[in-house]
Protein backbone atom coordinates (compact mmCIF):
# COMPACT_ATOMS: atom_id res chain seq x y z
CA UNK A 1 0.00 0.00 0.00
CA UNK A 2 1.46 3.22 -1.02
CA UNK A 3 2.52 5.68 2.09
CA UNK A 4 0.40 9.01 2.57
CA UNK A 5 1.73 11.32 4.89
CA UNK A 6 -1.35 12.18 8.42
CA UNK A 7 0.61 14.46 10.02
CA UNK A 8 3.72 16.76 9.65
CA UNK A 9 5.22 19.47 12.47
CA UNK A 10 7.62 21.80 12.27
CA UNK A 11 9.40 23.48 15.14
CA UNK A 12 10.03 27.49 15.08
CA UNK A 13 13.30 29.37 16.75
CA UNK A 14 13.00 32.13 18.58
CA UNK A 15 15.96 34.73 18.52
CA UNK A 16 15.75 38.62 18.56
CA UNK A 17 19.18 39.91 19.71
CA UNK A 18 22.17 39.00 17.90
CA UNK A 19 25.72 38.10 20.33
CA UNK A 20 26.55 41.88 18.82
CA UNK A 21 23.16 42.90 21.05
CA UNK A 22 21.76 44.34 17.77
CA UNK A 23 18.24 43.28 17.46
CA UNK A 24 16.11 42.01 14.79
CA UNK A 25 13.57 45.06 13.26
CA UNK A 26 11.18 43.01 12.06
CA UNK A 27 9.88 41.02 15.88
CA UNK A 28 8.53 43.99 17.57
CA UNK A 29 8.90 43.14 22.05
CA UNK A 30 6.28 44.35 24.09
CA UNK A 31 8.49 45.37 26.64
CA UNK A 32 9.08 49.26 28.93
CA UNK A 33 12.61 50.87 29.50
CA UNK A 34 11.84 50.07 33.39
CA UNK A 35 11.36 46.10 32.60
CA UNK A 36 14.59 46.02 30.70
CA UNK A 37 16.68 47.80 33.12
CA UNK A 38 15.31 45.23 36.01
CA UNK A 39 15.97 42.45 33.76
CA UNK A 40 19.48 43.57 33.67
CA UNK A 41 20.00 44.90 37.14
CA UNK A 42 18.78 41.57 38.01
CA UNK A 43 20.56 39.65 36.22
CA UNK A 44 23.89 41.10 37.24
CA UNK A 45 23.43 41.18 41.04
CA UNK A 46 22.87 37.21 40.31
CA UNK A 47 26.20 36.74 38.45
CA UNK A 48 27.55 38.68 41.31
CA UNK A 49 26.18 36.38 43.58
CA UNK A 50 26.97 33.17 41.59
CA UNK A 51 30.70 34.72 41.64
CA UNK A 52 30.68 35.18 45.75
CA UNK A 53 28.29 32.09 46.43
CA UNK A 54 31.39 29.77 44.79
CA UNK A 55 34.09 31.52 47.17
CA UNK A 56 31.97 30.81 50.14
CA UNK A 57 31.99 27.27 49.57
CA UNK A 58 35.35 26.87 48.97
CA UNK A 59 36.02 28.51 52.28
CA UNK A 60 33.85 26.10 53.70
CA UNK A 61 31.36 28.43 55.08
CA UNK A 62 29.13 26.81 52.49
CA UNK A 63 27.32 23.43 51.28
CA UNK A 64 27.72 22.20 47.60
CA UNK A 65 26.25 24.78 45.48
CA UNK A 66 25.21 24.70 41.25
CA UNK A 67 26.37 28.11 39.91
CA UNK A 68 24.08 29.80 36.91
CA UNK A 69 26.80 31.27 35.15
CA UNK A 70 25.92 32.06 31.93
CA UNK A 71 22.01 30.68 32.21
CA UNK A 72 21.16 34.16 33.78
CA UNK A 73 18.39 35.78 31.30
CA UNK A 74 16.31 32.12 31.09
CA UNK A 75 16.94 32.01 34.87
CA UNK A 76 15.87 35.67 35.46
CA UNK A 77 13.09 36.40 32.60
CA UNK A 78 10.60 34.02 32.67
CA UNK A 79 9.57 34.63 36.94
CA UNK A 80 9.08 38.36 35.75
CA UNK A 81 6.27 36.88 33.35
CA UNK A 82 3.82 35.41 36.46
CA UNK A 83 1.75 36.85 39.00
CA UNK A 84 2.44 35.62 42.08
CA UNK A 85 -0.40 33.42 42.37
CA UNK A 86 1.50 31.47 39.45
CA UNK A 87 2.63 28.39 40.76
CA UNK A 88 6.76 28.27 39.47
CA UNK A 89 8.56 25.05 39.91
CA UNK A 90 11.86 25.05 39.78
CA UNK A 91 15.07 22.61 39.55
CA UNK A 92 17.81 22.81 42.16
CA UNK A 93 19.74 25.29 39.57
CA UNK A 94 16.94 28.13 40.71
CA UNK A 95 18.42 30.68 42.85
CA UNK A 96 17.94 33.34 40.17
CA UNK A 97 14.47 31.99 39.48
CA UNK A 98 13.59 32.65 43.44
CA UNK A 99 15.49 35.53 43.70
CA UNK A 100 13.24 37.18 40.35
CA UNK A 101 10.34 36.19 42.15
CA UNK A 102 11.38 38.35 45.19
CA UNK A 103 13.39 35.74 47.40
CA UNK A 104 16.30 37.50 49.46
CA UNK A 105 19.42 35.80 49.00
CA UNK A 106 20.25 35.27 52.67
CA UNK A 107 17.73 31.95 51.88
CA UNK A 108 19.97 30.73 49.11
CA UNK A 109 22.39 30.50 51.19
CA UNK A 110 20.78 29.06 54.03
CA UNK A 111 19.54 26.20 51.89
CA UNK A 112 22.78 25.00 50.33
CA UNK A 113 24.08 25.24 53.63
CA UNK A 114 22.05 22.29 54.44
CA UNK A 115 19.51 24.78 56.81
CA UNK A 116 15.80 23.86 55.84
CA UNK A 117 14.62 27.91 57.01
CA UNK A 118 16.29 28.31 53.18
CA UNK A 119 12.58 27.44 52.47
CA UNK A 120 11.29 30.92 52.80
CA UNK A 121 9.27 32.23 50.02
CA UNK A 122 7.42 36.21 50.05
CA UNK A 123 4.32 36.20 51.57
CA UNK A 124 1.96 35.13 48.83
CA UNK A 125 4.10 33.81 46.09
CA UNK A 126 3.08 30.01 45.23
CA UNK A 127 6.52 28.60 44.86
CA UNK A 128 7.62 25.52 45.24
CA UNK A 129 10.89 24.22 47.05
CA UNK A 130 14.37 23.60 45.01
CA UNK A 131 13.26 19.82 42.79
CA UNK A 132 16.60 17.71 43.83
CA UNK A 133 15.74 14.78 42.16
CA UNK A 134 15.47 15.06 38.18
CA UNK A 135 12.32 15.44 36.81
CA UNK A 136 10.13 14.49 39.72
CA UNK A 137 8.63 17.84 39.90
CA UNK A 138 7.28 17.62 36.30
CA UNK A 139 4.09 15.93 36.83
CA UNK A 140 3.64 18.37 40.37
CA UNK A 141 3.68 20.97 38.02
CA UNK A 142 1.21 19.64 35.74
CA UNK A 143 -1.39 18.65 39.05
CA UNK A 144 -0.83 22.07 40.25
CA UNK A 145 -1.90 23.55 37.01
CA UNK A 146 -4.79 20.99 36.85
CA UNK A 147 -5.77 21.88 40.60
CA UNK A 148 -6.17 25.63 39.42
CA UNK A 149 -8.39 24.86 35.96
CA UNK A 150 -11.06 22.67 38.10
CA UNK A 151 -11.31 25.31 40.92
CA UNK A 152 -11.40 27.89 37.82
CA UNK A 153 -8.48 29.71 39.10
CA UNK A 154 -6.81 32.34 37.16
CA UNK A 155 -3.26 30.65 37.80
CA UNK A 156 -0.66 28.73 35.77
CA UNK A 157 2.48 26.58 36.56
CA UNK A 158 5.74 26.97 34.82
CA UNK A 159 8.55 24.35 35.38
CA UNK A 160 12.15 24.23 34.57
CA UNK A 161 13.36 21.59 33.07
CA UNK A 162 17.10 20.56 32.50
CA UNK A 163 17.65 18.91 29.15
CA UNK A 164 18.83 15.64 30.71
CA UNK A 165 15.13 15.28 32.36
CA UNK A 166 13.47 15.46 29.22
CA UNK A 167 14.81 11.81 28.46
CA UNK A 168 13.22 10.55 32.03
CA UNK A 169 9.69 9.02 31.92
CA UNK A 170 8.64 12.23 34.34
CA UNK A 171 8.46 14.26 31.38
CA UNK A 172 6.77 12.01 29.05
CA UNK A 173 4.21 11.67 31.82
CA UNK A 174 3.59 14.75 32.13
CA UNK A 175 3.52 15.88 28.58
CA UNK A 176 1.13 13.13 28.08
CA UNK A 177 -1.79 14.50 30.85
CA UNK A 178 -0.72 18.33 30.04
CA UNK A 179 -1.23 18.03 26.20
CA UNK A 180 -4.50 15.67 27.24
CA UNK A 181 -6.35 18.19 29.61
CA UNK A 182 -5.16 20.86 28.06
CA UNK A 183 -3.37 22.24 31.31
CA UNK A 184 -2.32 25.59 32.09
CA UNK A 185 1.31 25.00 32.36
CA UNK A 186 4.56 25.76 30.85
CA UNK A 187 7.37 23.60 30.62
CA UNK A 188 10.86 25.63 30.42
CA UNK A 189 13.78 23.31 29.56
CA UNK A 190 16.69 24.65 30.03
CA UNK A 191 18.90 23.15 27.62
CA UNK A 192 22.41 23.92 28.86
CA UNK A 193 23.82 21.20 26.25
CA UNK A 194 25.21 19.16 29.17
CA UNK A 195 23.14 16.60 32.13
CA UNK A 196 26.42 16.56 34.22
CA UNK A 197 28.90 15.25 31.84
CA UNK A 198 26.49 13.89 29.31
CA UNK A 199 26.40 16.01 26.31
CA UNK A 200 23.32 17.07 24.72
CA UNK A 201 23.54 15.03 21.16
CA UNK A 202 23.95 11.35 23.45
CA UNK A 203 21.10 12.40 25.59
CA UNK A 204 18.39 12.45 22.84
CA UNK A 205 17.83 11.65 18.92
CA UNK A 206 16.02 14.16 18.23
CA UNK A 207 17.18 17.06 16.59
CA UNK A 208 15.48 19.90 19.10
CA UNK A 209 14.39 19.05 22.34
CA UNK A 210 11.05 21.38 21.55
CA UNK A 211 9.79 19.62 18.77
CA UNK A 212 9.25 16.39 21.71
CA UNK A 213 6.25 18.84 21.99
CA UNK A 214 4.17 17.81 19.17
CA UNK A 215 3.70 14.09 19.83
CA UNK A 216 1.66 15.12 23.16
CA UNK A 217 -0.59 18.25 20.90
CA UNK A 218 1.20 20.64 22.47
CA UNK A 219 2.55 24.13 21.49
CA UNK A 220 6.90 23.90 21.36
CA UNK A 221 9.24 26.64 20.42
CA UNK A 222 12.62 26.84 20.21
CA UNK A 223 14.45 29.82 21.88
CA UNK A 224 17.73 31.41 22.35
CA UNK A 225 18.28 30.91 26.34
CA UNK A 226 20.76 33.50 26.43
CA UNK A 227 18.65 36.29 24.26
CA UNK A 228 16.51 38.05 27.16
CA UNK A 229 14.15 39.58 25.12
CA UNK A 230 13.67 36.48 23.18
CA UNK A 231 12.91 34.37 26.53
CA UNK A 232 10.42 37.11 27.61
CA UNK A 233 8.57 37.16 24.49
CA UNK A 234 8.31 33.15 24.13
CA UNK A 235 7.39 33.22 27.41
CA UNK A 236 5.04 35.83 27.68
CA UNK A 237 3.22 34.51 24.72
CA UNK A 238 3.27 30.88 26.53
CA UNK A 239 1.43 32.97 29.84
CA UNK A 240 -1.21 34.34 27.48
CA UNK A 241 -1.91 31.33 25.48
CA UNK A 242 -2.13 29.33 29.39
CA UNK A 243 -4.44 31.71 30.59
CA UNK A 244 -6.87 31.60 27.52
CA UNK A 245 -7.26 28.42 27.50
CA UNK A 246 -5.31 27.31 25.20
CA UNK A 247 -3.05 25.09 26.42
CA UNK A 248 0.37 23.90 27.67
CA UNK A 249 3.95 25.27 25.91
CA UNK A 250 6.93 23.80 25.94
CA UNK A 251 9.53 26.06 25.43
CA UNK A 252 13.80 25.51 24.98
CA UNK A 253 16.00 27.39 26.15
CA UNK A 254 19.12 26.80 23.94
CA UNK A 255 22.03 28.36 26.78
CA UNK A 256 25.14 27.20 27.91
CA UNK A 257 26.28 26.02 31.66
CA UNK A 258 29.65 28.39 31.32
CA UNK A 259 30.86 26.66 34.93
CA UNK A 260 30.91 23.23 36.43
CA UNK A 261 27.78 21.53 36.88
CA UNK A 262 28.12 21.94 40.99
CA UNK A 263 31.22 22.45 43.05
CA UNK A 264 31.49 19.03 43.42
CA UNK A 265 32.37 18.84 39.54
CA UNK A 266 35.36 19.33 37.06
CA UNK A 267 33.53 20.44 33.64
CA UNK A 268 37.40 20.06 32.30
CA UNK A 269 37.34 16.82 32.68
CA UNK A 270 34.36 16.04 29.84
CA UNK A 271 34.42 19.06 27.43
CA UNK A 272 36.74 21.48 25.65
CA UNK A 273 37.63 25.04 26.86
CA UNK A 274 37.17 25.75 22.73
CA UNK A 275 33.45 24.77 23.19
CA UNK A 276 33.22 27.20 26.41
CA UNK A 277 34.83 30.61 24.90
CA UNK A 278 32.69 29.37 21.92
CA UNK A 279 29.90 30.04 24.06
CA UNK A 280 31.05 32.94 26.14
CA UNK A 281 30.87 34.93 23.02
CA UNK A 282 26.77 34.50 23.25
CA UNK A 283 27.10 35.64 26.78
CA UNK A 284 23.47 36.91 27.81
CA UNK A 285 24.43 39.84 30.02
CA UNK A 286 27.00 41.66 27.71
CA UNK A 287 24.48 41.22 24.80
CA UNK A 288 21.86 42.74 26.92
CA UNK A 289 24.37 45.24 27.68
CA UNK A 290 25.39 46.31 24.29
CA UNK A 291 21.53 46.54 23.49
CA UNK A 292 21.21 48.72 26.24
CA UNK A 293 23.71 50.86 24.83
CA UNK A 294 22.70 51.12 21.89
CA UNK A 295 19.34 52.49 23.12
CA UNK A 296 20.96 55.26 25.19
CA UNK A 297 19.88 53.52 28.07
CA UNK A 298 22.96 52.17 29.88
CA UNK A 299 26.43 53.34 29.77
CA UNK A 300 30.23 53.08 31.67
CA UNK A 301 29.16 54.75 34.95
CA UNK A 302 25.36 53.21 35.56
CA UNK A 303 27.60 50.27 35.00
CA UNK A 304 30.07 50.58 37.49
CA UNK A 305 27.20 52.18 40.06
CA UNK A 306 25.53 48.92 39.59
CA UNK A 307 28.46 46.91 40.54
CA UNK A 308 29.15 48.94 43.53
CA UNK A 309 25.87 48.64 44.87
CA UNK A 310 25.45 45.05 43.93
CA UNK A 311 28.14 43.99 45.90
CA UNK A 312 26.77 45.90 49.05
CA UNK A 313 23.37 44.06 49.05
CA UNK A 314 24.99 40.91 48.42
CA UNK A 315 27.46 41.42 51.36
CA UNK A 316 24.42 42.69 53.01
CA UNK A 317 23.09 39.14 52.34
CA UNK A 318 25.90 37.02 53.59
CA UNK A 319 25.93 38.69 56.79
CA UNK A 320 22.23 38.17 57.29
CA UNK A 321 23.10 34.44 56.18
CA UNK A 322 25.64 34.17 58.61
CA UNK A 323 23.52 35.45 61.43
CA UNK A 324 21.30 33.00 61.66
CA UNK A 325 22.24 30.27 64.16
CA UNK A 326 22.08 26.69 64.28
CA UNK A 327 18.75 25.43 63.52
CA UNK A 328 16.65 23.64 65.82
CA UNK A 329 16.75 19.88 64.66
CA UNK A 330 12.77 19.83 65.50
CA UNK A 331 12.42 22.08 62.58
CA UNK A 332 12.38 19.31 60.14
CA UNK A 333 8.88 17.83 61.35
CA UNK A 334 7.29 21.45 60.67
CA UNK A 335 5.18 22.55 57.59
CA UNK A 336 5.12 18.69 55.90
CA UNK A 337 1.50 17.64 56.55
CA UNK A 338 -1.93 19.96 57.07
CA UNK A 339 -2.15 16.83 59.87
CA UNK A 340 0.39 14.83 60.54
CA UNK A 341 0.84 11.52 60.31
CA UNK A 342 1.27 8.91 63.05
CA UNK A 343 4.77 7.88 62.25
CA UNK A 344 5.81 11.36 62.70
CA UNK A 345 4.37 12.34 65.35
CA UNK A 346 6.13 9.39 67.39
CA UNK A 347 9.77 10.53 65.75
CA UNK A 348 9.37 13.84 66.64
CA UNK A 349 8.58 13.09 69.71
CA UNK A 350 11.63 11.09 70.14
CA UNK A 351 14.17 13.14 69.28
CA UNK A 352 11.96 15.80 71.36
CA UNK A 353 12.89 13.77 74.10
CA UNK A 354 16.77 13.00 73.15
CA UNK A 355 17.22 16.49 73.01
CA UNK A 356 15.70 17.65 76.29
CA UNK A 357 17.90 14.35 77.83
CA UNK A 358 20.81 16.32 76.44
CA UNK A 359 20.05 19.68 77.52
CA UNK A 360 19.77 18.55 80.74
CA UNK A 361 23.04 16.62 81.19
CA UNK A 362 24.56 19.67 79.24
CA UNK A 363 22.98 23.06 80.86
CA UNK A 364 25.06 24.83 78.06
CA UNK A 365 22.92 23.58 75.37
CA UNK A 366 20.12 26.03 74.29
CA UNK A 367 18.39 25.74 71.46
CA UNK A 368 16.07 27.89 69.29
CA UNK A 369 12.68 28.14 69.09
CA UNK A 370 11.24 25.84 66.55
CA UNK A 371 9.97 27.71 63.27
CA UNK A 372 6.66 26.95 60.94
CA UNK A 373 3.87 24.75 62.37
CA UNK A 374 3.66 21.25 63.43
CA UNK A 375 -0.25 20.05 63.51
Amino acid sequence: MPLSTISESKTQRLEILGPDGKADPSIPVDISESELLDIYRKMVEMRLFDERAIKLQRQGRLGTYPQILGQEASQIVPPLCLKPSDWMVPTYRGQGAYYARGMQLRYSLLYWAGDDRGVHFPEGNKDMIFSIPVGTHLTQAAGLAWAAKLKKEDSIALAYVGDGSTSKGDFHEALTFAGQFRLPVIYLIENNHWAISVPRKKQSASTTLAEKASGYGIFGLQVDGNDALAVYQAVGSAVARARLGLGPSVLECETYRLGHHTTADDATRYRSAQEVEAWKKKDPITRLRKYLESRKLWNAQEESKLKTESEAMIQAEIDAYESFGAPNPLNMFSDNYASAPWHLIEQRAQLEKLLKARKSQHEALELPPVEGRFP
